[in-house]
């Protein structure tokens, strides 16, 4: 069972308690009837443009949500943002408000390093202009070395609406002249200046922990509602706060299986929820004293002190919202069988039943002859039943669909993995083996972006950091999930982008859950 977000910090204020009060579990719940006619989502007008930005040399306007789209309505097909070229006035800079440099500082960049750093071979400038003119080049490090695993990706910002990575926000390429031996089997790697640790940990196994469910509602309630409430946030974390995430169902990588579990909301259907994880490494940020992206701090450097929303809008749309502070990097394999509820009992089998065989099936394969299955089933009638696992939809009498989601891997094994054919030993192997060279983020801790801003790079760094404090509020208040109308019968209004749908408990049906066979 994945947790909810761990709530870090208290709230600051009444006011931050009052606004994400009704957003704590990312769905709202109602057994209020409410007219179920379509709503179309409508944007506001446009906003003024944005001054010039000196570091992209554009301009910014956009329009916000008035309202979401709902029970059949149209959605907003504009971006509700704009933008244009323009020329900044000579006043504004984009290396504005640099802090005096103690070292050497970098013409093109603004950053500020050790006079020891220059003509060491390493571009620590961002720029290249710390080893311009050398006399002679001392190398830090000698020996050629390797990038750790995924080292890029966790200096980008991450939108945690969206679960998207975005522009970088931290230079993990900068290394201070530090080269100290680091391992991994026999490759040698070089540990970026900002990270704390990067240790490789084999965790988990090829084993599947299941779980069965009598409804699309009960599934919905233990497996994505849990999974999407830590990764797409339900707002469950304070100004500032820290929380947990793993992978986002509205990510488009996964909008095709979450469409097709949709479609059995109100279904008289079962559900079986498979689940392999493999964990191999652990990496832990800096707590202080980073080490920003060039290009991320000229921005902030360019932000003006005077609040306007809009600029600093743009800046959460380019960068995210938050920072990667600690992540574990692996593989996860999740596999949905969907059952035919009335089948299954004409076949005089059980929930149980089929659950017991597919745990041996997972583990040994389809045949299971000679081997004990626990719940009281014979080993000929799993091998019966396991066939049906790997037939198509209109041959099976008891499997009416399967949703397959995979993290992490080459592309050959996640095929492989996403195939009707329930998994083998040796498939889960491969998988393993490529997860190794091509690990993704399985579970993950961030902070806010505001936390990155410090007198060591800004001098206006309180003004700075309330005014991202407040731009974030504003920027996520636009897509409060709790802005839905409750659904009818006591269904499950989720938020995706501008769009609420509902999820109805069994035996409800339609856009709203208005319709019911029940008498």
């Amino acid at each position: 069972m994945i947790s909810l977000p761990t709530i870090r910090q208290p709230l600051s204020t009444a006011a931050l308690q009052a606004l994400f009060l009704c957003t704590v579990v990312l769905v709202c719940r109602s057994q209020l009837q409410r007219p179920s006619d379509p709503v179309d989502c409508s944007l506001s007008e446009w906003s003024q443009w944005t001054r010039c930005d000196p570091c992209l040399k554009k301009r910014f306007r956009y329009a916000t949500v008035l309202q979401l789209s709902q029970f059949g309505g149209e959605p907003c097909h504009e971006r509700g943002q704009e933008e244009e070229l323009c020329t900044p006035p000579s006043r504004y800079s984009c290396r504005s408000s640099v802090p005096l440099c103690q070292g050497f500082q970098c013409p093109g960049t603004g950053r500020c390093v050790p006079e020891g750093l220059r003509c060491n071979g390493d571009d620590d400038c961002g720029d290249g202009s710390d080893e311009l003119n050398c006399k002679k080049v001392f190398k830090s490090c000698n020996q050629p070395t390797e990038e750790l695993y995924g080292i890029e990706n966790l200096a980008k910002g991450i939108n945690v609406l969206n679960s998207k990575l975005e522009g970088l926000v931290l230079d993990n390429r900068y290394y201070a002249g530090g080269c100290l031996p680091y391992f991994i089997q026999d490759v040698r790697f070089r540990k970026p200046y900002n990270v704390q640790q990067y240790t490789m940990e084999t965790k988990g196994s090829y084993d599947f922990k299941l779980e069965s469910y009598e409804s699309y509602s009960e599934y919905s309630e233990h497996t994505m509602k849990a999974t999407m409430s830590r990764t797409t946030v339900s707002f469950s974390f304070t100004i500032p706060g820290i929380f947990e995430l793993g992978y986002n169902h509205d990510e488009s990588k996964y909008k095709k299986a979450v469409k097709k579990l949709h479609n059995y909301a109100g279904k008289s259907n079962q559900f079986i929820h498979a689940h392999s994880r493999l964990e191999l490494a652990r990496y832990t940020l800096k707590a202080d004293n980073l080490m920003l992206h060039p290009e991320f701090l000229s921005r902030l450097r360019a932000l003006p002190i005077e609040y306007t929303y809009g600029e600093y809008r743009q800046l959460y749309s380019d960068y995210g919202t938050h920072y990667i502070t600690e992540a574990t990097l692996g593989g996860d394999f999740d596999y949905t069988l969907i059952l035919n509820k009335e089948n299954i009992k004409t076949a005089k089998y059980s929930l149980d039943d089929v659950m017991s065989c597919l745990q041996v099936g997972l583990r040994l394969g389809v045949n299971i002859k000679g081997v004990y299955v626990s719940g009281g089933m014979s080993a000929g009638n799993c091998n019966g039943l396991l066939k049906e696992f790997g037939t198509t939809k209109s041959q099976s009498s008891i499997v009416e669909d399967y949703v397959a989601i995979v993290k992490g891997g080459d592309s050959e094994t996640v095929a492989r993995l996403g195939s009707k054919e329930l998994p083998t030993p040796d498939i889960m192997q491969l998988w393993g083996d490529a997860v190794h060279y091509n690990p993704d983020f399985i579970s993950t801790k961030m902070s806010p972006l505001y936390e990155l801003v410090t007198g060591k790079d800004f001098i206006n760094a309180n003004m700075l950091k309330k005014n991202m404090k407040r731009a974030l509020i504003e920027f996520l208040t636009e897509r409060d999930s709790c802005r839905c109308t409750p659904c009818l019968n006591n269904g499950v209004v989720v938020l995706k982008g501008t769009r609420c749908d509902c999820i109805c408990p069994a035996g409800f049906s339609g856009m709203s859950c208005e319709n019911t066979k029940r008498s």
